[in-house]
C-alpha cells in the first residue's frame, strides 16, 4: 500500500505558542522498514510551517568502502535533516552493479532525490578499462534524471598503478559529479581499507567537495553533534550475485 509519511523537524515558536516535535530517527527507522520488506516508499511531505524539511533523500551505494564512511555519511544526513539509505555490496565492481537490477529496483523502492555511488576500489585490480566505462554507463542509465555524485575509488596499497579506471570514472561521470579519492592520504587497516579516523577525513573532505560550486549541484550538511548508530538498509556478501535483471 503506498504511504505519504507526514514528517517534520524540530520546530522553534514564540514563547507564546508551544514546541512541535516529532522523532525523525523514527521515520527513518519506518522508511527503512518499509524498503527491506520491498515496499515503495512515497515522498515525504512536510506538514508544520516553519520547519526544517526533508529536503533530501539519499541513495549511497556502493561497495565495502562503505562499511566505513557509510556510518560517517548517515550523521552528516541525520545532522541536517535528510533521510539516507545505504546498501553495501561487499567487494563490487561496478560491473556487478550494471549486470544486476539492484539499483532499479532499488530505486524504485526508495524513491530518492539524490544517489551517491562508491563504486572503483576493486575494479582497480581489473582490466577492460572500455567494459568498466559501458558498465558505469549503465548505471547512470538506470539513475536516470535523479542527480548524483560518484566517489572514486581510494589508492590500493597492492596494486602499484591505476590501470585507468580513475581518468575512466572522471571522464564518463563528468569532471563535476565525481570525488576523486585516489591521492587522499589516509592510514589503513589493510592495504584497501582506510582506518575509523581515515574514513572520517575522506568524508569531511567529500562532504566539503559536495557543498562547492565545483559540483553540478551542491548540497549543504550540517556538521554532526553526536554519533549515532548507524541503520544500513542490506548488505551483501561478497558471494552475491544480484537480483537478474
Amino acid at each position: 500500500m503506498k504511504r505519504i509519511i507526514m514528517a517534520a523537524m524540530v520546530v522553534l515558536l514564540s514563547a507564546s505558542t508551544m514546541t512541535a516535535q516529532i522523532n525523525t530517527d523514527d521515520i527513518l527507522d519506518s522508511l527503512i522498514n518499509d524498503v527491506q520488506q520491498g515496499k515503495d516508499v512515497e515522498n515525504v511531505e512536510i506538514s508544520l510551517e516553519q520547519s526544517t524539511a526533508l529536503q533530501h533523500r539519499l541513495l549511497v551505494i556502493g561497495d565495502d568502502q562503505l562499511q566505513g564512511i557509510g556510518p560517517i555519511l548517515y550523521n552528516y544526513a541525520y545532522a541536517t535533516g535528510y533521510t539516507i539509505f545505504t546498501s553495501i555490496w561487499v567487494e563490487s565492481t561496478t560491473k556487478k552493479w550494471a549486470f544486476s537490477s539492484d539499483l532499479r529496483q532499488l530505486i524504485k523502492k526508495v524513491k530518492p532525490t539524490f544517489v551517491i555511488v562508491c563504486l572503483g576500489t576493486h575494479d582497480l585490480a581489473g582490466g577492460d578499462i572500455p567494459t568498466r566505462a559501458q558498465a558505469v554507463k549503465t548505471i547512470m542509465e538506470d539513475i536516470g534524471d535523479i542527480p548524483f555524485v560518484w566517489i572514486g575509488p581510494v589508492e590500493v596499497k597492492t596494486i602499484s598503478e591505476d590501470p585507468g579506471v580513475v581518468p575512466m570514472l572522471r571522464k564518463t561521470v563528468g569532471e563535476d559529479r565525481f570525488y576523486d579519492s585516489y591521492n587522499l592520504r589516509l592510514a589503513r587497516e589493510d592495504e584497501i581499507h582506510p582506518t575509523a579516523e581515515a574514513c572520517q577525513k575522506w568524508v569531511d573532505s567529500f562532504v566539503e567537495w559536495l557543498g562547492s560550486t565545483e559540483t553540478a549541484l551542491p548540497i549543504h550538511f550540517d556538521t554532526p553533534k553526536a554519533v549515532l548508530p548507524f541503520k544500513n538498509v542490506e548488505t551483501h556478501k561478497a558471494s552475491y550475485q544480484g537480483k537478474k535483471r
